[in-house]
């Protein structure tokens, strides 16, 4: 003999609403305009995939971004927390302190990090490219979107928006890849994945 078992009318209807609330929850993220902010702070992870004396290296933790306008300190952590490196960079200026090292100077975050780190952190570019933007030659700012370009190429680096992600502000990237597309340089392959999101 089979067994049959029908859901109540009421039961059925509360699953009915329950799918469908769940369905209208995975709407896409709009494009909408997007303003780019002078002065925020981020916080995230990332991982560096790096050639290092011949020798293909990787590296992981968390990061700390709190832009001034044109200054920019950035504290990189381990994964459980511990600082590994704090960068002050301006225009022209850059400086790292690493602890039980004497602190290191240069013109660029890329000069300065590459010595110190042993890859390069493009901090310039960053400060555009962690808010989804591109500068191009003309100093023009071309927004990436989640439902338009989500890929450029710029200062030597190709960028690529994977996720995005939203708060009451905005819509901004969630994960950012970073690779070096020049056969000349040293194979770099950055992964940035943003946490919190603060402008001031």
């Amino acid at each position: 003999m089979r067994l049959m078992t029908r859901l109540p009318s009421w039961l059925l209807a509360v699953c009915v609403v329950y799918f469908a609330s769940g369905c209208s929850s995975l709407q896409p993220l709009p494009q909408g305009e997007r303003s780019f902010y002078d002065k925020i702070q981020i916080h995230g992870r990332f991982s560096a995939n790096y050639e290092h004396n011949n020798q293909l290296q990787s590296t992981q933790g968390r990061f700390q971004w709190n832009q001034h306008d044109q200054s920019i300190d950035i504290d990189l952590l381990s994964p459980l927390g511990q600082t590994v490196a704090r960068l002050t960079i301006a225009p022209g200026a850059a400086t790292i302190q690493q602890s039980g090292r004497e602190t290191l100077f240069a013109n660029s975050s890329a000069e300065l990090t590459e010595q110190a780190l042993g890859w390069v952190l493009p901090v310039e570019g960053m400060r555009d490219w962690l808010q989804g933007f591109i500068r191009r030659d003309n100093r023009s700012l071309e927004a990436a979107s989640p439902t338009g370009i989500g890929e450029f190429d710029a200062d030597g680096w190709h960028i690529q928006y994977v996720s995005w992600q939203q708060n009451d502000q905005s819509v901004y990237p969630k994960r950012i890849d970073l690779a070096r597309n020049s056969l000349r340089l040293k194979q770099l392959k950055l992964r940035i994945i943003i946490d919190h999101w603060e402008p001031r």
